[in-house]
């Protein structure tokens, strides 16, 4: 037969997808506890349902109708059109809801006291069939809203009892009861209709508790919008209280929407008529201030006097100009009198006036004369002096004059000097002014728009108040609920259903994503790429028995080990398989009582079988035989202290021989790497037909690889359920570094309920039928 090496698959099966087999083995371990949460979602709902207390909701229906009579004046435009439908319907859906309109629906109603009758886990409120009636005077508020228990003694007294029991108190029916701070009169309701046996108590209500209690439970919304309708309804655990609260807030809406049509209205009208005044008033002072300002100003139009103040200012400009060329003409003019020195030109002649005239001409001439005596008289002569003293005179007359007319022309400079300084003061004020005057004109106009149409609203309210009147009808009357609106109880059962199936899917699915323990056969197959011996099934026999195909040899564990045995042969490789080679990766996962039962298995076929452990590390719990040395074994062999003749021991079990692993050495590897291991494994072919070696972990040490490499075929154990699927992947990278042929995996402890999905089946050897108790322990998990 064609020898094979079995080297991993470097194309193993991908892993993508569902592994249906995993699910079942998940769904089959975990039954219990998927049972289980169905059970406490689907128990939470019903209980939802048994213990949340019925509510039920009575509504009316009522239609929304405005008689506008001020339109058949004719003064539409005046009054203008009435409100829109859904303007009207929002704001009676807000006057409803509003809490000054439900104080008054609380004014109406015997709210309260509210009688109870205790139950073990829900109270029931008698609203109408109460056994006693209430009524009181409370001056401290610490009695409201706190249960008054009523406790009989006989048919005429009884006791209250309050404060959780630390407070009590007798009274007669019919007769005050009084404690500090409050003051109960009980009355027998002789309609009380009994049930039997009730444990009755009641509590009074504060108002804010009623008012929060109303707005809670109170809906209204529209029904339709072009009719006009609304519905109100209300919800209680009690539908007789639910239907009496519907029905009197109909009553109540109905005489109070007429009356806050009216106060509404009026206070429009107040509220215009406070703006109207206060509007007035701040006209008056407008008007005042363009008054003020007119009176002031002298005009009331600043931009001409804008205007004229510029041409007034070029004016004045103009005639100082003049003034101070005539002063300078009259000083060149006095200057030249005082030298005897001068002459008038026309510009002088044109600023002077004319009584000036002659006196200068008679200076002028004067001079003119004294010129000419100079050519007869010398200046000492006496008609020489006389002419100068003349000319003196007049010169000085003349002098005068002109410094009087200078004087006046200097106070005319000084007064346009001032008026120029005034109109300039006043032309830099007047864009400011002009601005505020505009500013208050403006004002006063959306003033004047504003109160003209305050005066046209005012006008139309007080038409609409006289005019329009509502005419609201109940279109249904508060209805008698039946059947309650909540707990829905097909919707939480659907909803417990669906949760429970929504729970136990994400429950399952974390369970298979967490999930990373090698589970079955074809799972080992598809990761590995290694090929399968076989499937040992999991056993309820301990595996301290000793051999398990000793004790049990018709069970299905006994058969699968055989049924190994049996798959080996067909294992050929290139030589005989006489050293066999058992390994896993940690501990625990059945590598040693395969080996012990494999070796046990081929001594019954008459085959000579050394088993031997190679375990050098940890002593082994139980073995099977009985170790009269145990200085002697594997470790004292391969350092030549021993030889393995010595070392041998018999079994029970004929052609099963064991040799132990020995005291444990410091290097166990070093011991396996020389090249006495070798040469043992040698030495034993030729007294042994098979050879098996059970090696440590090889996920933990690696004397179990050295041990992998010598043997002629290598059994790998994985364990149901136990080894991880990072072992498969540790065993690829073990063989694929240290280039190990000859490697072929195994399964072991395959839960008995998958033997069919393995395909191995042994339904017809011993059954290994367990008990309730071990079912339950394994459904649970718990170790015997």
């Amino acid at each position: 037969m064609e020898s094979v090496k079995n080297n991993i698959n470097p194309n193993p099966i991908s892993t993508e997808g569902i592994d249906f087999s995993k699910l079942r083995i998940i769904l089959f371990n975990n039954l219990v506890w998927i049972v289980l949460i169905f059970l406490v979602i689907n128990i939470t709902a019903y209980t939802i349902i048994r213990y949340t207390q019925d509510r039920y909701e009575s509504s009316s229906e009522i239609k929304l109708d405005v008689k506008d009579e001020a339109s058949e004046l004719g003064i539409n435009m005046l009054a203008g059109e009435q409100t829109q439908s859904t303007d009207l319907i929002s704001g009676e859906i807000e006057m409803i809801r509003s809490r000054l309109f439900l104080e008054q629906v609380l004014d109406s109603l015997d709210l309260e006291v509210s009688y109870f009758s205790k139950g073990e886990v829900l109270n029931h409120e008698l609203f109408t069939n109460t056994p006693v009636w209430v009524n009181f005077k409370i001056e401290d508020p610490y009695y409201f809203n706190q249960p008054f228990f009523l406790e009989k003694e006989s048919p005429e007294t009884f006791t209250l009892v309050w404060a959780e029991g630390n407070k009590r108190i007798s009274g007669h029916y019919g007769k005050p009861v009084r404690t500090e701070g409050i003051e109960l009169t009980l009355t027998k309701n002789k309609d009380f209709v009994s049930e039997g046996e009730i444990e009755f108590f009641f509590v009074i209500n504060s108002h804010d508790v009623l008012l929060s209690y109303l707005i809670s439970n109170l809906s209204v919304e529209p029904l339709n919008y072009a009719a006009k309708t609304i519905r109100i309804a209300f919800k209680d655990y009690n539908p007789a209280k639910a239907q009496a609260i519907v029905h009197t807030i109909d009553k109540t809406y109905l005489h109070y929407s007429y009356e806050q049509k009216k106060l509404t209205t009026k206070q429009k009208i107040d509220w215009l008529n406070n703006e109207l005044t206060q509007i007035e008033l701040k006209m008056e002072g407008f008007e005042d201030y363009f008054e003020r300002f007119t009176l002031k100003n002298k005009t009331n139009d600043l931009q001409e006097d804008l205007r004229k103040t510029i041409i007034s200012i070029n004016k004045i400009d103009s005639q100082r100009y003049e003034v101070t060329r005539r002063i300078g003409e009259v000083n060149k003019l006095m200057d030249g009198l005082q030298a005897k020195n001068f002459s008038v030109t026309p510009s002088i002649r044109q600023a002077l006036p004319e009584y000036l005239f002659k006196d200068i001409d008679a200076v002028q001439t004067l001079l003119l004369q004294q010129e000419k005596l100079k050519l007869s008289y010398n200046e000492s002569t006496l008609a020489y002096r006389e002419k100068q003293h003349e000319i003196d005179t007049r010169a000085e007359k003349t002098f005068e004059q002109l410094t009087e007319l200078k004087t006046d022309w200097m106070k005319k400079l000084q007064e346009m000097n001032q008026r120029k300084a005034s109109l300039e003061s006043a032309f830099v004020n007047m864009p400011d002014q002009n601005t505020q005057y505009t500013k208050n004109q403006r004002f006063y106009k959306l003033y004047e728009e504003f109160y003209l149409s305050l005066m046209q609203t005012k006008s139309g309210f007080e038409i609409a108040q006289a005019g329009t009147t509502p005419d609201f009808k109940i279109l249904s009357p508060a209805t008698t609920p039946g059947t309650p609106i909540s707990p829905n109880r097909k919707i939480i059962v659907g909803i417990g259903f669906v949760t429970s199936l929504v729970a136990i899917f994400f429950f399952v699915g974390f369970l298979y994503l967490m999930h990373n323990k090698i589970t079955n056969l074809q799972e080992l197959e598809r990761i590995s790429g290694v090929p399968v011996l076989g499937v040992v099934p999991s056993s309820r026999y301990s595996a301290s028995e000793g051999l398990h195909v000793i004790s049990h040899p018709k069970s299905m564990v006994s058969e699968a080990i055989r049924t190994l045995r049996t798959n080996l042969d067909f294992f050929r490789t290139s030589g005989p398989q006489k050293v066999i080679a058992i390994s896993s990766t940690i501990s625990g996962e059945g590598k040693s009582f395969l080996a012990l039962n494999l070796g046990g298995a081929m001594a019954l076929s008459r085959k000579k079988v050394l088993l031997i452990d190679l375990d050098m590390r940890k002593a082994k719990t139980y073995l099977p035989v009985h170790v009269p040395d145990p200085t002697k074994g594997m470790s004292t062999i391969l350092i030549k202290k021993d030889s393995w003749e010595d070392c041998v021991l018999k079994t029970n079990l004929d052609f099963l021989d064991y040799i132990p692993s020995g005291p444990i050495p410091p290097n166990p590897s070093e011991l396996l790497l020389n090249g006495e291991f070798s040469s043992l494994l040698e030495d034993l072919k030729k007294s042994y037909d098979v050879i098996i070696l059970d090696t440590p972990p090889v996920g933990l040490v690696t004397d179990g690889i050295q041990a992998m490499k010598r043997a002629d075929i290598s059994i790998y154990i994985f364990r149901a359920n136990y080894s991880k699927r990072e072992f498969l992947f540790n065993l690829q990278r073990i063989v694929s570094i240290n280039k190990i042929v000859n490697v072929t995996t195994l399964l072991n402890a395959l839960p008995s309920s998958h033997k069919k999905s393995s395909g191995y089946g042994y339904g017809y050897y011993e059954a290994e039928e367990r008990g309730n108790v071990d079912k339950i322990k394994s459904l649970f998990k718990i170790k015997a």
